[in-house]
């Protein structure tokens, strides 16, 4: 059986969408997704505040890089997947699939 790992979260860019390209030539966009909602656990009202990294990669990417601004509004579906960074810190990282302006 293959376990699920599947994410959908809208929200706002909060940082300026950067382009780069791998060793390997693959264009990659990342950006910082801020999301807030309410949302009912256990029957009472919680206010949700996630933020982040999403990363778009392959030739989408290069399309993309135009289109979001700080405080576009976009829905990402995507899988979570763990980087470390330069410091050898852990994140998670929303790797997007399909991604929407709304």
């Amino acid at each position: 059986m293959e376990l699920s790992n599947q994410l959908v979260l809208g929200g706002s860019v909060s940082k300026p969408p950067k382009l780069t390209t791998s060793p390997a030539g693959i264009s990659h966009l990342r950006f910082v997704l801020d999301h807030q909602s309410e949302q009912q656990e256990a029957g009472y009202s919680r206010r949700s505040f996630v933020r982040i990294l999403v990363v778009l990669g392959g030739e989408a990417a290069k399309q993309w890089i135009h289109e979001l601004t700080v405080g576009s509004q976009v829905q990402v579906t995507g899988f979570l997947n763990r980087i470390e960074d330069k410091n050898g810190v852990g994140k998670l990282v929303l790797h997007a699939q399909q991604l929407v302006k709304i």
